[in-house]
């Protein structure tokens, strides 16, 4: 690691606290989701889970992070629970085929034109 002694034991509890729960429950009301939402429960209250969470309707008015109300009773979140959000996820390849081909292309022709490439990644 690049990181070492104090530096990297620094990086180890900015990462530990991101992951311990209450950063999670800030991002929620935010509308987005962390990486272990686990964590995340015991800092929202119960209908705050069911709404964010589990894609129920706000039994009551609930809370943005900066303590003004933003989701009505009643109110339901576009594409459900977590689960069912995560669900909906699609990941593509978004290196075309050709890639390779037109990168050995362009560094021709910043050869031709006398100009250096940039070293391939």
């Amino acid at each position: 690691p690049n990181a070492k002694g104090p530096v990297l034991d620094a990086a180890y509890a900015y990462l530990n606290w991101w992951l311990s729960g209450w950063p999670g429950a800030v991002m929620a009301r935010q509308g987005y989701y962390i990486g272990n939402p686990a964590r995340s429960r015991d800092y929202l209250s119960a209908a705050e889970w069911d709404y964010w969470y589990a894609g129920l309707p706000a039994r009551e008015q609930l809370l943005g992070s900066d303590g003004l109300p933003l989701i009505d009773a009643g109110e339901i979140r576009d594409g459900g629970s977590y689960e069912e959000r995560m669900g909906h996820i699609a990941v593509w390849n978004s290196v075309m085929n050709e890639h390779n081909y037109l990168v050995r292309r362009w560094n021709d022709i910043l050869r031709a034109s006398g100009k250096s490439s940039a070293k391939a990644r």
